[in-house]
């Protein structure tokens, strides 16, 4: 791929204002797309765009939008609303001068139905996909269709589920992990779950090995401030229950 200096300077630029680990995990092609899904985003609420990547099958996606509490909760919607499901994902936060911080959230996405799974999101589909995102985003769509709780009931998992927090270089525990069986819907679940304990979600990496899930997220509370070692039992308990409804205890061997 060839790029003028402008360009250049640009993806440079793009790549600066995010995290290391995003910098290690994606290369100058993709990067560059996503430099151009940012700028075209323009006064929009959000913009989505497909990049190559054989990294993940399924299919890329990068999300944009100014970050705020509950976004991953409603990028997930608009992922169920439009029958996608998500394989793996990583969630980074731009700092922008002058600006509210921007989310930079990537997706490997497949289709929710088994028989289409072999199937490559279609351009049209990524397009629907961004204006369902920015009619949930500017409150012209209704987002209850998507909700856990209105779904079909998932069927109960035998597979064991762990959810438990990790302390930090820092010593704050300020990481949540969650391992589980695998379903659709579950990140939006989670996601919610998490925003109705009314804590933020400042990066997250989801993987999708086998049946088995491993999602981990950053999370402070909506101030800024982490996550006091008293609030920590209550949100594990919330996980808890969005992967498995019908459970109301946590065992005790996911507790602190």
């Amino acid at each position: 791929m060839s790029t003028s200096p402008d360009e250049s300077d640009e993806v440079r630029a793009f790549a600066g204002s995010l995290p290391e680990s995003y910098r290690r995990n994606f290369d100058l092609v993709a990067i560059a797309a996503h430099t151009k899904i940012a700028r075209e985003r323009e006064s929009a609420s959000a913009n989505v765009g497909s990049f190559n990547s054989s990294r993940v099958p399924g299919s890329a996606v990068c999300v944009v939008a100014d970050d705020r509490p509950g976004l991953l909760a409603t990028i997930s919607a608009a992922l169920v609303l439009c029958g996608l499901d998500v394989i793996e994902a990583e969630a980074y936060t731009r700092r922008v001068e002058q600006r509210t911080n921007e989310a930079v959230d990537v997706f490997w996405v497949r289709h929710e139905k088994e028989q289409q799974r072999k199937l490559r999101v279609s351009k049209e589909e990524i397009e629907l996909l961004r204006t369902t995102l920015i009619g949930l985003l500017d409150g012209k769509l209704d987002r209850r269709r998507a909700d856990p709780s209105v779904r079909p009931p998932p069927t109960p998992s035998s597979s064991e589920t762990v959810v438990r927090f990790i302390e930090g270089q820092d010593g704050v525990f300020s990481t949540l992990e969650v391992e589980t069986g695998d379903r659709s819907g579950l990140l939006l679940a989670l996601a919610q779950a998490l925003f109705q304990q009314r804590v933020q979600i400042i990066g997250s990496q989801v993987k999708t090995t086998g049946t088995r899930v491993f999602d981990r997220f950053h999370i402070v509370e909506f101030d800024g401030s982490p996550i006091s070692s008293a609030r920590r039992l209550d949100i594990q308990v919330a996980v808890i229950s969005a992967v498995d409804p019908v459970s109301d205890t946590l065992p005790a061997s996911q507790q602190l």
